[in-house]
């Protein structure tokens, strides 16, 4: 998988308050990445910024090799699903699919991009002397020029490359209309020709219809008629193909569709857009995906919260994005709903092989379906892995808290992978740390593990206890400091309990000394 877009040293901000700071983030090709973090953290800017509805204060996104800070949002290989869906009322299913086949032009996009690429690297060089105070005004004079010279170059190739494209879609075009009319018209003549297959048909036929009326005049009820009808239906209208031509009239009727594609492609070539008949195809085929085959007559007002999510992602896939992004898309759904498209989205983006780019703050649905997380908060990135790194081995007592439930303990590391916890000492797998550094040390609720009194090293007494319904939630208070357990067993109020816990389920973090505990 290689890298498809590339945010470098991004700034932002809206009325004097920085809202992305230092921005750097690489994603590749195929990738299902999410944005993850509390409201107001950013992560809806970074994707505005990558959609181009919003410009970075300084710093370059790239994609696909290109600088596209100055690319307009409708000139860039990217589309949006937003949380509302957007769907153009008036339209029915379909037609708010093609809606983007038929106004937007990914070939000719590809192109004039391919031209611009050639040219990134000195337009780069001459803003970079434009903004150097020792250039003098004589050649700055001369490099505003030359930008304009560059604009000129790049409307000119992408001129010749688009009339060059369209040449060898007439080529195209002529070579497969070529080979169909000449197989069919070799079929039709090899029909045509064949008297001795129409007289053995019509021979067949005869008799079958005679058979027919034997039975069906020795058939007792309405009923058996008719399943003497349904069973040799198929075998009738086969010889009735050949005795009465119908084949060969099927055959003359496909060979006129031919020619009505044939015009259309050619006349779609002109505009390297996709011809009425490739468009229909393209929906068909994505309605499949999204599972709305059969949906396209419907309105969009009779569909459900789901189905209409379903028809904004069909439109925004349909014409082969390079990139996709997902505005908090499952918000307005209900539970149940909303964790099966958890599971389709996923599938969806594996089947299209587009990079998909999800904003939420939701941690299930990130865990759930990302094959990248990126968790931000104020702004700033602060971690960046897959959804088990991030979640078995957090960076800082935010993401800890963040994504997922946590244990965060002030400990200290005593070196040879042991680690001082309320006064015990356990052993670890980290050794990363000096010996006597104050640490925080991060458990699971689910990581504890509960023993006898006398075989724990950490007793703890039951603050409160809940029952989710898969496990129990225990509170205890250990030291005055509380911990949750996720545990199967129930304890009483007041209960003492004995905690253990393996070294691989320890996971010791850096104390930040600016952070607020």
């Amino acid at each position: 998988m290689g890298k498809i877009i590339e945010l470098k040293n991004i700034y932002k901000s809206f009325d004097d308050a920085e809202v992305i700071t230092n921005l750097n983030l690489e994603i590749n090709e195929n990738e299902f990445v999410t944005l993850l973090g509390p409201s107001g953290c950013g992560k809806t800017t970074v994707l505005r910024m990558i959609g181009g509805f919003e410009d970075p204060d300084s710093g370059e996104i790239i994609l696909n090799g290109e600088t596209i800070n100055e690319i307009p949002p409708y000139y860039r290989p990217i589309n949006t699903v937003f949380q509302r869906y957007a769907l153009f009322p008036h339209l029915n299913v379909f037609e708010n699919i093609a809606y983007g086949l038929k106004n937007y032009n990914r070939i000719f996009e590809e192109i004039k991009s391919n031209v611009r690429k050639s040219y990134d690297q000195e337009k780069k060089d001459i803003r970079e002397k434009l903004n150097n105070k020792e250039t003098t005004a004589e050649e700055k004079k001369e490099l505003k020029h030359r930008l304009k010279e560059i604009k000129a170059e790049i409307k000119e190739k992408t001129s010749a490359e688009k009339h060059k494209l369209y040449e060898e879609k007439l080529e195209d075009i002529e070579f497969r209309y070529d080979k169909l009319d000449a197989k069919l018209e070799a079929k039709i003549e090899a029909l045509e020709k064949d008297e001795e297959r129409v007289a053995l048909a019509e021979e067949k036929l005869e008799a079958l219809e005679e058979k027919l009326a034997k039975l069906k005049a020795e058939a007792k009820t309405r009923k058996d008629k008719a399943k003497i009808n349904q069973k040799y239906t198929k075998e009738k209208e086969k010889l009735e193909r050949i005795a009465y031509g119908y084949d060969i009239d099927e055959l003359y009727k496909l060979q006129k569709q031919y020619y009505k594609q044939r015009k259309d492609e050619e006349k779609s070539a002109k505009s390297l857009m996709m011809s009425p008949h490739h468009i229909e195809q393209a929906v068909n085929d994505i309605l499949k995906m999204v599972n709305l085959e059969g949906y396209g007559d419907r309105k969009v007002d009779k569909l459900s919260g789901g189905e209409m999510q379903r028809v904004a992602i069909a439109r925004a896939l349909v014409n082969k994005p390079k990139i996709l992004l997902l505005d908090e898309p499952l918000a307005a759904l209900d539970l149940k709903l909303r964790q099966n498209m958890q599971y389709e989205l996923k599938e969806m983006q594996k089947e299209s092989k587009v990079t998909f780019i999800y904003v939420t703050h939701d941690q299930e649905e990130a865990l759930t379906m990302s094959d990248k997380i990126v968790v931000f908060d104020h702004g700033i990135i602060q971690q960046i892995g897959t959804p088990e790194s991030i979640y078995n081995e957090p960076n800082n007592r935010f993401v800890a808290n963040f994504i997922g439930e946590s244990n965060i303990i002030r400990s200290v590391f005593k070196g040879d992978k042991i680690v001082e916890i309320f006064g015990s000492d356990f052993k670890c797998v980290d050794d990363n740390f000096a010996k006597g550094e104050v640490v925080d040390v991060v458990i699971r609720p689910e990581d504890f593990d509960i023993v006898e009194l006398e075989e724990a090293k950490i007793i703890g007494v039951v603050d409160s206890i809940i029952f989710k319904g898969v496990f129990y939630e225990i509170c205890a208070m250990v030291q005055g400091q509380e911990l949750i357990i996720h545990k199967y067993e129930q304890f009483e109020v007041g209960d003492k309990i004995g905690l253990s816990v393996d070294p691989y389920e320890i996971h010791i973090m850096k104390v930040d000394p600016n952070e607020k505990i």
